[in-house]
C-alpha cells in the first residue's frame, strides 16, 4: 500500500481517487503514532464520501493480552435504568428511607410508633405535586 499503489481489496473504480484517501490515511496514522506509540495495530475503513476514519484499536505495544470483550451497559444512563426498573416511579421522600418502627414505653405498656423525619435526623424534600 503506497501512493501509486492501493491496497488490494480496494475497489478499482475508486483507483483515481486514491492519492485522497492515501492522504488522510497518512494523517491518521501520524495522529495514532502521536497519540499512542509506534507499533499500534489498528483499523480503518471509508464512508460513502471518502472520508478515512478509525475503526477500531486492535493492539497496542505493551498489552500482554487480548482485550477483554466489555459487556455494553444495559442503559445508557442511571437515570434511563431508574425509569425502566421503577425506582424513578417512587417519590423521593419514600425513596430515601422507609419508616422504622420504634418502641416507645408509657406507663409499661409498648406501643408501636413511627419515629417522625425530624428525630430520625432526616430533612425531607417537599411532596411532589
Amino acid at each position: 500500500m503506497s501512493l501509486f499503489h492501493p491496497p488490494a481489496w480496494f475497489p478499482p473504480q475508486l483507483a483515481f481517487l486514491w492519492p485522497m484517501i492515501w492522504v488522510q490515511v497518512l494523517m491518521l496514522r501520524a495522529q495514532i503514532r502521536a497519540a499512542y506509540g509506534r507499533g499500534v495495530v489498528y483499523r480503518w475503513s471509508l464512508t460513502p464520501n471518502l472520508r478515512v476514519y478509525l475503526v477500531r484499536i486492535d493492539w497496542m505495544p505493551g498489552q500482554k493480552t487480548e482485550p477483554a470483550i466489555l459487556k455494553p451497559a444495559a442503559h445508557a444512563s442511571t437515570r434511563l435504568a431508574a425509569a425502566c426498573d421503577g425506582r424513578m416511579a417512587v417519590p423521593e421522600y419514600v425513596r430515601v428511607r422507609p419508616l422504622t418502627p420504634t418502641l416507645a414505653r408509657a406507663n409499661a405498656v409498648r406501643s408501636l410508633t413511627l419515629a417522625s423525619p425530624r428525630e430520625r435526623g432526616l430533612n425531607l424534600p417537599l411532596p411532589e405535586t
